[in-house]
């Protein structure tokens, strides 16, 4: 009863957070009318192209082109609550995504520090958050994101050297799904089913687990065929090389001096062949590191995109965040492999293979705000806990988080021959 109070307390936290955001950026009186809030949750080209594949997807329009760069997944989930509820189920949705990533983390800091205190500011941390808040009143797929990183992390704070059929389910499916909603979890899925089958090999249990692990595996097999049939290539998407050639090397090309400006350098960079664009950044490859540490960077201090210059208040407390997080993720530099030497914990080893899949997407990209990087808060907040923790750290942190220790109690030695 008591945790369930305590976790009553924080979501009631999280709900005043919300509303003070929403009302701080305007978006939550945009959304409470149907033509301004359409206008607002689809004001993103992206989130146009998730609209245009779920109205494909139940049958409202023809086949559009982003079918081949947009999974399946977000489409339709999206159309199936805009037909429940409109633009607010949309926004509905969002939502609920947002406060299961809150409650999940809780869950997962919990189970893997032992101290609600210290879950109880992962919780806070994330909800506070400004950009996520935001992101919840649009039509894209960060939120969602968000949500299924927590279960992952949820699902690994359970992981075993021998795992259980359940336990490989909660470590895969998640990320499966985060796949065929962002195609830039394509290395995170490859590490974890490469890491997974190391364990399941030693298993008792390992024809089960073998056959889980196969069965989470249909969200992407699913993926594969429909692109297969309807774009006739066999992949998950091509997202990754519009970005490549659409902002990162065009960026490059204009950094170099070989185009002007962007608009040139993004039609030049389409003509290329993969060849050629080696060549080209093999030649200048200190300028191609320095315009991927750029981005990243710029990513990572970035204020949302989605609030306007006239809500001061809310523009500053999420450039306050992500300044908070960048010395964050600058303090995890040394920390995490000193961790990862002491305690060898496989766990963290994949929450650092995630933080990396965001840096490197933060990379390749620019003028996003912070929607391509904020996606990692969830990530970052629990290894850092979880790093603190296995550098015995954690009596520490519990401590700042408001825990009394409890002494230990004396042994009291027993009278000679009393049993």
């Amino acid at each position: 009863m008591k945790r369930w109070s305590f976790l009553i307390i924080l979501n009631l936290i999280a709900v005043i957070a919300y509303l003070l955001a929403g009302w701080g950026s305007g978006l939550l009186t945009q959304v409470q009318t149907s033509q301004s809030g359409f206008f607002s949750v689809f004001s993103a080209n992206d989130s146009v192209q998730y609209h245009a594949v779920a109205d494909w997807i139940y049958g409202a329009r023809p086949k559009p082109d982003a079918s081949a760069w947009r999974p399946f997944l977000y489409p339709l989930l999206m159309g199936l609550a805009e037909r429940s509820g409109g633009v607010r189920g949309i926004w509905l949705l969002n939502v609920l995504l947002w406060f299961t990533a809150l409650n999940v983390a809780f869950a997962a800091t919990n189970r893997f520090v032992k101290s609600e205190r210290v879950a109880a500011i992962v919780f806070l941390a994330m909800a506070v958050n400004g950009s996520l808040i935001v992101l919840t009143f649009k039509g894209l797929t960060e939120v969602i994101t968000v949500a299924l990183l927590t279960v992952w992390i949820y699902g690994l704070s359970h992981l075993t050297r021998r795992p259980t059929p359940s336990q490989v389910a909660l470590a895969l499916l998640p990320v499966a799904l985060l796949v065929v909603v962002k195609p830039e979890f394509e290395l995170l899925l490859a590490v974890v089913v490469v890491a997974l089958i190391v364990v399941i090999l030693r298993s008792p249990a390992r024809g089960t687990a073998a056959v889980v692990l196969v069965a989470c595996l249909i969200p992407v097999a699913a993926q594969l065929a429909l692109n297969l049939y309807f774009n006739g290539y066999f992949g998950i998407s091509s997202i990754g090389e519009k970005t490549i050639r659409g902002y990162y090397l065009a960026r490059f090309d204009v950094a170099i001096g070989q185009s002007a400006d962007f608009a040139t350098a993004r039609l030049k960079m389409a003509s290329l062949s993969a060849a050629d664009v080696a060549r080209l950044v093999l030649s200048h490859f200190g300028d191609a590191v320095n315009v991927f540490a750029t981005s990243l960077k710029e990513n990572l201090l970035a204020g949302s995109g989605f609030v306007g210059t006239g809500h001061r208040l809310i523009r500053a407390g999420i450039l306050v965040t992500q300044r908070i997080y960048f010395v964050m993720l600058l303090a995890m530099i040394p920390l995490v492999p000193a961790a990862l030497w002491r305690k060898r914990d496989g766990r963290l080893a994949l929450l650092c293979v995630g933080i990396l899949t965001v840096f490197i997407t933060g990379g390749l990209t620019f003028s996003q705000g912070d929607r391509i990087t904020s996606i990692g808060l969830p990530l970052w907040l629990i290894a850092f806990v979880l790093t603190v923790e296995e550098l015995g750290g954690g009596e520490a942190l519990k401590s700042l988080a408001g825990r009394r220790r409890v002494p230990p109690t004396p042994v009291v030695a027993r009278p000679a021959g009393e049993s």
